[in-house]
């Protein structure tokens, strides 16, 4: 008996084991499966409202200090830089040239441009000026001979003919009493026969030319003081003062000269440019082009153009950082704002001294990425510091004391409300939050929770509540409301509609010329428009169809009516140009009276 039973015992034992195994198994499966769906939110006990939690990781709300800054990249620059220019007209090119970086005291040479153009220039300039200047001389001495002889004329040459005049006059004059006498004893002698009749006539004759010589003496005296003295004068005086007008015009010429060789001699100077105070040379290096690319760069035998700056002379004693907020922080940036900045190993204090109200431009690249740079004053001593250096710049936004703060890790974002849980009798309960500032680390709390509370970290892996979104009921939108009731002028007119069409294709593609909604407009049915039919937008005179409007337009036998075949003819017109145009978009050709976003017929 005993060694028959033996076997079958030895079989219900296996059996029994067996069954164990796949027990416990199933088990450590079961409670795997369990811990991995708690770990992950989907626990499938904790639909009811309490959310039992073990084993989450919590923070207790507290009131302390919360400094809230924003952190940005930035570049040490002088605050005052002086640009080292070429200023030599037209351009030049450099010869010689201190190497970038070095530093320099007041008045050391910095580069050296090519002089030769110069030189030649101001060697034909000065033969030039010398003999503007010979022709200046002589026009002078001949404005002064000239005047001379206007002095000499009135004061010398008429007072002399004047006075040869009056002598003539008086030699007349006599000349006539002694003919006179002469003629009075002539009579008396032929009265007692001693003189014939032939020599009184003569003695008369002579009477009467003594008379013609006085009144030609007389008149010879007007002449030289009515009309001689005046011509001469004028005629001097005109002489003087064109020979003053040649003299000035000389002058001027010479000052214009002058002022060319000047202008050279100073040229030729700044060609050797040297320092005007003392600093660190730095290679002036500008952004060009559309990809950012940067010019030639400077050395020895680059040529450079006239107000081109070559070298920059920072001041190295005050300098600053300029610094690139991006546009989701400038709007907290204020002036005054205290700075810590990071150089190397090397910690500087500053303050924000400007912001600007535009943002930087950039690439075509970068453009999505709007900055607005920043300028950052550095208080500390510089003396270290170098233009171009990179530097860590932490900006002081806020310094709050003794408020309620929770780590962001706690905050949760549910239906645009900011949320948090918080453990009350070992279960999770839901706390909508009112947030006030925040550093990206710590967040304040102005309403929601109080101190001493327990709230969980990462709550989304702990509290399966926290998994869950909110269903939104979806709603009409009010389009009237949102976006504005449309006017009379947005509405379909002339033969096109004010927006895609399903003619038109939609969406954003170009819209083509569509047809003059005739059945609409033909009110009284009598298979044509009138303008009082036609709305008011296509009785409106358009500059660019010649101030006509488009109720003429589709009007083409101008008989005031607009039938359906003229508007289809007018659309078959249109889209004929149009084809053989080639259709582009908004770029393209367009059809008559087309507006902005296609053709109108």
């Amino acid at each position: 008996m005993q060694s028959y039973d033996l076997p079958n015992r030895n079989n219900r034992h296996n059996r029994n084991g067996n069954v164990a195994l796949v027990v416990i198994g199933a088990v450590v499966v079961i409670c795997t499966g369990l811990w991995i769906m708690k770990a992950r939110g989907y626990w499938p006990f904790s639909e009811s409202t309490s959310n039992p939690v073990s084993n989450a990781t919590t923070h207790t709300v507290k009131r302390e200090q919360l400094v809230v800054t924003v952190t940005e990249d930035g570049n040490i620059e002088s605050a005052k830089n002086i640009d080292i220019k070429c200023e030599i007209a037209g351009g030049s090119t450099i010869q010689t040239i201190i190497a970038d970086g070095t530093l320099v005291e007041a008045g050391q040479e910095l580069v050296q441009l090519d002089q030769s153009g110069i030189e030649e220039q101001l060697r034909s300039q000065k033969g030039i000026y010398e003999k503007a200047l010979a022709a200046q001389i002589q026009a002078t001495e001949d404005a002064k001979a000239a005047s001379i002889a206007v002095q000499e004329y009135s004061e010398g040459v008429f007072v002399k003919e004047m006075q040869l005049v009056e002598g003539q006059i008086k030699i007349a004059m006599e000349n006539m009493r002694s003919a006179e006498n002469i003629l009075d004893h002539s009579r008396r002698m032929s009265r007692k026969g001693f003189v014939t009749p032939l020599q009184v006539e003569a003695d008369e004759f002579a009477v009467q030319r003594a008379h013609l010589d006085l009144d030609a003496a007389k008149t010879s005296k007007n002449v030289l003081e009515k009309f001689t003295r005046e011509k001469m004068l004028k005629e001097l005086e005109g002489k003087r003062d064109a020979a003053k007008a040649r003299a000035r015009s000389e002058n001027a010429n010479v000052e214009l000269e002058e002022g060319k060789l000047k202008k050279l001699t100073n040229q030729l100077a700044k060609t050797t440019i040297r320092a005007p105070q003392a600093g660190m040379v730095v290679y002036y290096k500008e952004s060009s082009g559309r990809f950012g690319g940067q010019q030639t760069p400077i050395a020895e035998g680059t040529p450079v153009r006239e107000a081109q700056t070559i070298i920059q002379l920072p001041d190295l004693k005050r300098m600053q950082a300029k610094v690139p907020i991006h546009e989701s922080k400038v709007d907290i940036v204020r002036l005054g704002m205290r700075v810590l900045l990071k150089v190397l190993d090397r910690e500087f204090q500053g303050t924000v001294v400007h912001v600007a109200n535009q943002p930087e431009s950039k690439s075509w690249a970068q453009a999505q990425v709007k900055e607005y740079p920043a300028v950052v004053r550095i208080d500390s001593d510089t003396g270290a510091l170098r233009p171009g250096m990179t530097t860590d710049v932490e900006i002081l936004v806020a310094d709050l004391t003794d408020v309620l703060t929770i780590p962001v890790a706690a905050v949760v974002d549910q239906n645009s409300k900011h949320v948090c849980w918080v453990v009350k009798n070992g279960s999770a309960e839901r706390r909508e939050l009112l947030l006030g500032m925040t550093n990206d680390k710590m967040v304040e709390v102005k309403d929601g929770l109080a101190e001493g509370d327990e709230v969980i970290m990462n709550p989304r892996t702990a509290v399966a509540d926290a998994l869950k979104e909110e269903k939104v009921e979806e709603k009409s939108i009010d389009t009237k409301s949102k976006y504005g009731a449309a006017t009379a002028a947005d509405s379909t007119s002339g033969g096109v509609t004010g927006g895609p069409t399903a003619e038109s294709g939609g969406g954003n593609r170009p819209r083509g010329p569509q047809r003059l909604k005739f059945s609409e407009l033909d009110k009284n049915k009598d298979n044509k428009i009138d303008k009082d039919e036609a709305p008011e937008d296509m009785k409106q005179p358009i500059a660019f169809l010649g101030n006509k409007t488009r109720f003429e337009l589709n009007d083409e036998d101008g008989d005031g009516f607009i039938t359906q075949a003229e508007a289809d003819a007018v659309y078959k017109k249109t889209m004929e140009r149009m084809q053989q145009g080639g259709q582009r978009g908004a770029g393209g050709p367009r059809g008559p009276g087309a507006p902005a976003g296609g053709p109108q017929t």
